[in-house]
This record gives C-alpha cells, structure tokens and sequence, in this order.
C-alpha cells in the first residue's frame, strides 16, 4: 500500500499547518544551532584579531557592525540552550502531554526573550 503523506516538507508550509508553541520552540531551536554553527568562525576570527592588543580589540568592537554579530551570536547561545534544557526535559518524560507542552515553551519563550534583551543591553552598551 502506497502512502499519500508527503515526505519534504517546506519550512513554510510546516509553521502554516502546525503553529502550537511547541512546535515553532523546536524550528527555531534548529535554526539558532544553525546560526551558532555559521557564526562560530566568524566569532573565532574576531576573537583571534582582539586579542593581538588592547588597540585591536577597541579597534575590533568600535565597530557597531561588530557588537551586533556579537549580540547576535549571544542571543542565538541563550536561545539554544533556554531550549535545549526544555528538550532534555522532555526527552526525561516531563511536559509529554499537550497542555503541559505548550506551558513549557512559553515559559522557555519568556526566559529566552528576557535573556536575549538582557544580552542586548550587556552588548550594544
């Protein structure tokens, strides 16, 4: 027997039939790994260049440019781990059912977008 059920999937078409919190919790979980892993030889790169004198690194994070790749890097590592204790708490048997599911992202969502404006602000100023 044959199945109708599509296999790829658009990204769009994904959040468009399936917007739970729980669900947009675990794409965007995938998508801020996928931003750590491009910018960390990027990071690597600036942190190399900073180090070689205090006048590179004021030279280096001068650069507004620069402070926001930084921030960046900073939220999407708050963001990924805020989400990665949610997961290993799933992966434990906790928060399996729907109700208690969805609570947990939306706490994850507070506790990682307060994160991420606290790490704006140690950041840009």
């Amino acid at each position: 027997m044959k199945s109708n059920r599509p296999i790829d999937l658009p990204l769009s078409q994904v959040i468009s039939v399936n917007r739970s919190p729980i669900a947009i919790a675990s794409i965007l979980h995938r998508i801020s790994g996928i931003i750590l892993f491009l910018l960390i030889p990027v990071m690597l790169w600036l942190l190399q260049n900073s180090l070689a004198s205090p006048e590179s690194f004021e030279t280096v994070f001068d650069n507004v440019l620069v402070r926001f790749l930084a921030w960046i890097f900073v939220a999407a590592i708050a963001y990924h781990f805020v989400m990665g204790i949610k997961h290993l708490f799933a992966d434990m048997g906790m928060n399996e059912e729907l109700k208690s599911g969805r609570t947990a992202s939306m706490v994850s969502f507070v506790i990682a977008a307060i994160l991420i404006v606290a790490s704006f602000v140690w950041v840009m100023f």
